[in-house]
């Protein structure tokens, strides 16, 4: 009956789909006609999916048949329909896989499930037939894909009905008929999935679905080969090409894996742990750990390969016959012999497999990669690090501890045991090198190779504790790497020793040559711009102090230290000030004898007759007393010159001058005696427009039409005069062709290289080749972020630890700060107490940091559309991927097929926003530490799927929807960023396990109170928590929770719902320095209980009246800001006796206030005061002019009579003390303001 009627349904559905133009309902049609129509037979899960999909069935017909006229509409009794449909589902359940299936129903059913697969192939391909193939390459492929599987199935069903069933004893066909009922299940699930889309399978696992039944099919055939060639040799299908040297399919080992998951996991869940059940277990643990790996791309023998893969697969298939059929049977039967024979078996033939595979992998030839070896003795420190960390915990090893890979273990822990000890060594000989500088030498040769063979050795590790090429790794690369390091150790030890032995006899003194030296192209006749820099500098040599003073110009390379000094020198004021001047130059590797005599001879007129260097500086000294001097020491980079030569420069009380110009701004501090260095700022755009005319155009100018791309171009040299003198001698060839301006401006780095590289990268190599090699990869990770990047330090500093440059945030704030003194890196923004909040680096600095980079494989940038964003195929151990609109022209991708130890890809970053991220892919770079992927929007993130990625220390992704899955994992996770727009991300207890994380910020993160209720366990390194949300019925439990995070420092939390009047108790976090706070509701505060450490708090929409007596009272805070707060009595805010002791920073946003009444006692120490959008206050208490601290005031988006006071309040301080001390900004329009404080 049921039958019936769903017939004369979907006769009468597709009457309305052949009439109708609606596209809608006719989508739901062909739907429905899928769901009723293409199933010959249905699985037992499938029918509990369908059962439940039968009341949604029933809706989507009578949203089809809604608004038909009546006369068209179906006679069926829409009420019975769910009844009809479970009726209908269950009859075509009746061939349904089940364990004691006969071989007539197995014929049968595989009969239906071939007619279920032929009709889903017609289903896709009517739904593509008017695509073009190009447009829909995966679908085609998918199709490509299921008609291989069907063929192949064909035949296996024939071979099987015509030659083997009925010929061969039926218990010896019992694993054979598992597994064809295995494979027939698995083609019954796809085709559900794709015709019905009932499962919530993504749209990877239904596309990857083919390659898996391939990998069936494979073993399918494995054991029909067998039996053919066991019991029915007489066949003429033993000689079938399907038998014979055949290749396997792609990913072969990839779904073995899978495979062998789904049997482990179901033999966990239903099956007791007996005798048997273990060596299943121990089979299948060291299967995993071979094929958990992509062992195609590493193996170079493909026919070794092939064999063994063919032998996991048997012993593969043969676990598959324990786990679904003689384990269910021993259960129900009481029968365990059978199962007892197949899991000796199983285990004997693994053991044969494993000595296979050992004796292969100790046969290969272990080749390094080429590493990076800058930064090499920091690196040297954190693998020790690592290592040492391993020798303290097993942890990471558990799956080499279990039975049948221990051996594995016990040859493992020697080898990190004897690797820690070596390089232990080679580090302490290396830096007790670098202390004696030049004096004794180890060939730099030795030096680089054990960094590299450290490098490689910490890929080996990982690659081991991440279970990936573990094998290999165990018994070729670590052995050898090991080999070579001590080699090198007792080579370098002996030259040590020998060296030291010799060093009270012969001590060679240091090289003293002089570098080359390339032509400033900024001549004098065409220096343009400095007119502020030198008036004031000016002054400084004429007036002040009359002792003796040193003026240091700082700058980076190529900003125009050395023509705006050379400017100051030949000015006519300078001239006649000064009775004598000299100007010598420095540079890295200097002379003192070749100084002083340079400076003599110009002092003198004469050069001096050859007498030794003490002489000759007490010569120049005694020549210079009584004289007023001027004394230019040109490119200066460290202190020891300085103090080579300040005894020759006599105090005559009569302003002599020492002018000096370097790029460090330590030696602009260690030379200075009373003048702070000078900064040289960067040309102005009209500055640099100038200069670029002048170089070009000389005497006759540029013309009109040529001013805008001039200007554009001058622009893009961003203030620094040897890029506008480069790329001035490139315009000049075409002066005169305007889309020659715009073609060099697009591509300005890529002349400026080919044209004058030799100035222009050598003017960076200096400050490069000065920085000490710890900063050097430090520096050169800028190249990881885009042009024109504000880089966040507190980001920078994360990464910079992920990338195991520098062990802790103290010594990375200690490097952040040498590499500004140094001028490689610039202040974008500071902090209210001077710290730097943003930096960024200078065009020319990115571009050497790039090129740099990829000459020594530290990183490399790439662009190109999302389409080419393929993780799996990026080279490099560093990569920063950029998405644009167009396809890349230049590959940067490395080739599908990688050599057996190719570089692994251990820091992911993306730019710009991208339509797509395989996440599955990402998830398979085992090895990464550093993944941001923040620059765009998934739909939807778990944290599940990253947890392969064991080693990962930087996580920075932005999901629609983020889970954090309760299992704990990614062990070393240091830095937590999940921007995340729709969902409350719910934090489970075992967010606690993760021990090592130090920053989390989830946006609208919520914690499981039940969960935490129970359980001790704490994050005793979790720095900074922000985006937490609180509902206010939890507020009295916050402390509670909090207490699992000890030694927080930034905390932002935001507080929900209405409630009654709440106390918010934070005293327990006695090392919060930072707190934000939003409130989200109505509720009265009548306590805030806060850290007495508390230095900075931001306060959203908080009821302010009751809650500012206990902000005042605490004795540490220096910054608040209150934005939007609620006034709940009146517009007037009235302080009277309250004093904020030791704020400096003051930020008021949005106030409802109209009066502000305060005394210069409410804040003595302020400094800065920012109000934003406060409408209707009217002015600043007038007393503030009396604060004698204040600074600055700024004031954004606030009327003209505010305005007005802040100018009154400046006024009567200048009045006061007859100078300007407050700084005023006022700004109209927030939106156009790119920078200030927070």
């Amino acid at each position: 009956m049921a039958q019936n009627e769903i017939e004369e349904m979907l006769d009468h559905l597709r009457r309305i789909k052949s009439e109708g133009n609606d596209s809608v309902k006719i989508n739901r049609i062909e739907k429905l006609e899928m769901v009723l129509k293409y199933h010959h037979v249905l699985l037992p899960d499938s029918l509990v999916k369908l059962t439940k999909k039968a009341k949604w069935i029933v809706k989507m017909v009578q949203w089809v048949f809604d608004g038909i006229p009546n006369e068209c509409k179906t006679n069926l009794n829409l009420e019975r329909l769910e009844s009809h449909l479970l009726e209908f589902f269950e009859g075509k359940t009746s061939l349904s896989y089940n364990y004691e299936l006969n071989d007539f129903d197995l014929s049968k059913y595989m009969d239906c499930l071939g007619k279920n697969l032929n009709d889903v192939l017609m289903f896709l391909l009517e739904r593509v037939k008017s695509d073009p193939p190009e447009e829909n390459l995966t679908i085609h492929l998918f199709i490509k894909q299921l008609k291989i599987v069907q063929k192949k199935m064909r035949f296996l069903s024939y071979l099987y009905v015509t030659e083997i069933n009925g010929y061969v004893n039926h218990e010896k066909m019992e694993c054979l008929e598992t597994r064809i009922q295995f494979m027939a299940n698995s083609v019954g699930q796809l085709c559900l999935v794709v015709a019905d889309f009932v499962d919530d399978t993504d749209e990877y696992d239904i596309f990857n679905k083919p390659p898996y039944l391939l990998c069936l099919i494979v073993l399918v055939e494995l054991e029909m080969k067998k039996i053919l060639l066991s019991e029915l040799k007489a066949s003429t299908f033993t000689q079938s090409r399907t038998f014979k040297g055949r290749k396997l399919p792609k990913g072969f080992s990839h779904h073995l894996h899978s495979l062998l998951m789904y049997l482990r996991n179901k033999k966990l869940e239903n099956f007791p742990n007996n005798i048997f059940a273990q060596n299943i277990d121990v089979a299948i643990e060291f299967l995993l750990v071979f094929l958990d790996a992509d062992v195609s791309n590493h193996v170079i023998d493909d026919n070794w390969l092939n064999e063994v893969l063919l032998k996991v697969g048997a012993i593969v298939g043969d676990v598959l016959y324990v786990i679904q059929k003689l384990l269910p049977s021993s259960i129900t039967n009481d029968d365990t012999s059978k199962v007892s024979l197949c899991s000796i078996q199983i285990l004997e033939k693994t053991k044969n497999l494993k000595a296979q595979v050992e004796t292969y992998y100790k046969s290969l030839k272990f080749t390094p990669s080429q590493f990076p070896t800058f930064g090499g003795l920091s690196f040297l420190d954190s693998i020790l690090r690592k290592l040492n960390e391993m020798s303290k915990s097993k942890s990471g090893l558990d799956f080499l501890m279990k039975p049948f890979l221990c051996n594995l273990e016990k040859e493992m822990s020697p080898l990190t045991s004897i690797l820690q000890k070596e390089l232990s060594s080679l580090s302490s000989i290396f830096r007790d090198v670098a202390k004696v500088h030049h004096e004794l030498e180890i060939p730099k040769d030795l030096q680089r190779r054990t960094i590299n063979l450290a490098y490689e050795a910490e890929v080996a590790i990982d690659s081991i504790l991440s279970q990936y090429n573990a094998l290999l790794h165990i018994f070729c690369s670590l052995p050898t790497i090991l080999k070579e390091i001590k080699q090198i150790n007792a080579e370098v030890t002996e030259m040590w020793s020998v060296k030291v032995a010799l060093k009270a006899h012969n001590v060679v003194g240091p090289s003293k040559h002089l570098p080359t030296r390339h032509r400033n192209p900024v001549s004098d006749e065409e220096i343009v711009g400095f007119e502020i820099a030198t008036e004031k500098l000016i002054q400084y040599l004429t007036r002040g102090t009359s002792e003796l003073d040193v003026i240091s110009i700082v700058g980076m390379g190529g900003q125009g230290k050395t023509t705006c000094a050379r400017k100051l020198y030949n000015n006519d004021i300078i001239v006649s000030q000064f009775d004598v001047r000299a100007w010598c130059i420095v540079s890295q590797t200097y002379n003192r004898r070749e100084l002083l005599q340079d400076i003599f001879s110009q002092v003198t007129g004469s050069k001096d007759k050859g007498d030794k260097d003490d002489v000759l500086a007490d010569m120049l000294r005694k020549h210079l007393i009584g004289k007023r001097y001027l004394i230019v020491l040109d490119d200066m980079w460290d202190g020891m010159s300085w103090d080579d030569l300040r005894l020759s420069f006599p105090d005559n009380g009569n302003r002599s001058r020492i002018v000096i110009t370097t790029r460090l701004e330590k030696v602009g501090v260690e030379v200075k005696y009373h003048t702070d260095p000078y900064y040289l700022p960067f040309l102005t755009t009209e500055e640099s427009f100038q200069l670029l005319q002048r170089k070009v155009f000389q005497p006759e100018g540029c013309p009109p039409e040529l001013q805008n791309a001039s200007l554009a171009v001058a622009k893009r040299c961003k203030g620094l005069p040897l890029v506008v003198v480069l790329v001035a001698g490139i315009i000049k060839k075409r002066k005169l062709e305007e889309s020659w301006w715009n073609e060099v401006k697009d591509a300005l780095f890529d002349y400026l290289d080919r044209e004058s590289e030799e100035y222009g990268l050598a003017t960076m190599q200096l400050s490069f080749d000065n920085l000490p090699d710890y900063l050097k990869p430090c520096l050169l990770y800028m190249g990881m972020f885009p042009e024109d990047s504000r880089i966040p330090v507190s980001k920078l500093i994360s990464l910079w630890i992920a990338e195991d440059f520098v062990e802790n945030i103290e010594t990375a704030e200690g490097y952040l700060m040498d590499l500004i003194s140094s001028n490689v890196l610039m202040v974008s923004r500071r902090r209210y107490n001077g710290r730097v909040k943003y930096c960024q680096v200078h065009d020319v600095v990115l571009h050497f940091c790039l090129a740099k980079s990829k000459e020594e494989n530290f990183m490399l940038a790439v662009k190109g559309h999302y389409i080419q964003f393929q993780p799996l195929d990026l080279k490099g151990s560093r990569v920063r991927f950029s998405f644009s609109e167009e396809h890349s022209k230049v590959t940067s991708l490395g080739s599908k097929t990688r050599k057996p130890f190719h570089q692994h890809l251990r820091s992911l970053l993306t730019t710009n926003k991208g339509n797509s991220v395989p996440l599955r892919q990402v998830s398979e770079l085992r090895l990464l530490k550093v993944l941001d992927l923040s620059s765009h929007f998934v739909d939807y993130l778990s944290s599940a799927t990253l947890k392969p990625l064991i080693h990962m220390k930087y996580l920075a992704v932005s999901s629609y929807e983020f889970d954090f899955h309760p299992e704990s994992h990614l062990p070393h996770l240091e830095t937590l960023i999940v921007k995340n727009n729709v969902n409350v991300v719910l934090l489970p207890v075992s967010f606690c396990e993760m021990e090592k994380l130090r920053h989390v910020e989830i946006a609208d993160a919520k914690f499981d109170f039940e969960e935490y209720k129970d359980g001790s366990s704490q994050l005793e390194n979790l720095r900074i928590l922000r985006h937490v949300r609180f509902p206010i019925e939890e507020v009295d439990r916050v402390d509670v929770l909090l207490r699992r995070f000890p030694n927080l420092q930034q905390l932002h939390v935001d507080i929900w719902n209405n409630a009654a009047p709440f106390c918010l108790t934070y005293e327990n976090l006695t090392q919060l320095q930072i707190l934000r706070l939003s409130f989200r509701c109505n509720g009265q505060v009548f306590g805030l209980q806060l850290p007495s450490n508390l230095k900075k708090l931001v306060l959203t929409k908080i009821p302010i009246e009751s809650g500012i007596p206990f902000i005042a009272g605490l004795p540490s805070l220096e910054y608040l800001q209150l934005r939007s707060p609620y006034f709940a009595r009146s517009q007037k805010w009235c302080l009277g006796g309250i004093m904020f002791q030791k704020l400096k920073f003051l930020k008021l946003v949005l106030l409802g206030i109209s009066r502000w009444d305060a005394s210069e006692e409410s804040f003595p120490l302020l400094e800065t005061l920012v109000i934003k959008g406060c409408y209707k206050l009217k002015e600043i208490p007038i007393s503030f002019a009396e604060i004698p601290t204040l600074k600055q005031i700024k004031l954004i988006e606030c009327n003209e009579s505010l305005e007005n006071s802040a100018v009154r309040i400046a006024e009567e301080v200048e009045a006061i003390e007859g100078c300007d001390r407050i700084n005023l900004i006022t700004i109209k329009d927030w939106s156009t303001r790119n920078i200030g404080w927070l």
